[in-house]
């Protein structure tokens, strides 16, 4: 059985990542700062019992290395890995009126904790193996009012393809996924205080919809089998058109 590294697997696209992996047979790996929320998923879908669950801060080098530690102890290698853990963005707004510390926040879970994850991921790794990194159609252009979470993202992109050049020597594939915008609760919450944000946001894509979380993991689940075993350092833009404007 393969082995897939699942970051930030409790919410969102990476709940929807764990449930189709595990679906298609994989051995799923996956991590969350709040093993709360993974009790709750396991109500709802039972069948992820046997997911190998371990609460980790991934903004946290400690909370990594342990993570990782563990990963190597018990399952020994990995065959694919999906860096995806993305916290809430603390440090939107104005540049010049962010705190220092909520901007080295986003620039840690943002971008450092998946360098993290790369290099630790490729150690365990052999021929054939593949990783996708999720960055965001923000990290192909600016964005207003989240710049540091636009610059993780921007970073992401060029950690992805250099090391895409490295990793592929040793017969190991590094790719990207870029989203634009996908309906998860994180836009249900902002909703609750601004009741047309859906309207508005999706007035703005060309395709004039939000993308769904199956939608992404379609995507992420293409770059990691056999049919696209000759992409390496791509990031496939999965946005609905929103990065032409």
């Amino acid at each position: 059985m393969k082995n897939i590294l699942i970051t930030g697997g409790s919410r969102g696209i990476g709940l929807e990542c764990v449930k189709r992996f595990h679906k298609d047979g994989w051995n799923v790996i996956t991590c969350s700062r709040n093993k709360n929320n993974w009790l709750k998923n396991l109500k709802l879908f039972p069948e992820l019992s046997n997911v190998d669950y371990v609460e980790t801060d991934v903004s946290d080098d400690d909370s990594l290395n342990k993570l990782f530690e563990y990963i190597g102890s018990k399952h020994i290698y990995l065959n694919a890995a999906v860096n995806n853990a993305s916290p809430k963005i603390i440090s939107q707004g104005e540049f010049t009126k962010i705190s220092a510390e909520n901007l080295f926040s986003t620039l840690k879970s943002d971008f450092w904790s998946y360098v993290v994850c790369l290099q630790k991921e490729l150690n365990l790794m052999d021929s054939g193996g593949c990783i996708v990194n999720v960055s965001s159609v923000n990290g192909l252009r600016p964005c207003e009012g989240a710049a540091m979470y636009s610059a993780a993202k921007h970073g992401l992109e060029g950690l992805t393809r250099s090391v895409a050049l490295e990793a592929i020597r040793d017969g190991i594939r590094v790719n990207a996924v870029a989203p634009g915008v996908t309906w998860t609760s994180r836009w249900e919450e902002r909703e609750s205080s601004n009741p047309n944000i859906r309207e508005e946001i999706e007035a703005q894509i060309p395709i004039k919809r939000f993308a769904i979380e199956s939608e992404i993991v379609n995507a992420i689940e293409w770059l990691c089998c056999e049919k696209s075993s000759y992409v390496v350092g791509h990031t496939l833009v999965v946005d609905g058109g929103l990065s032409l404007n």
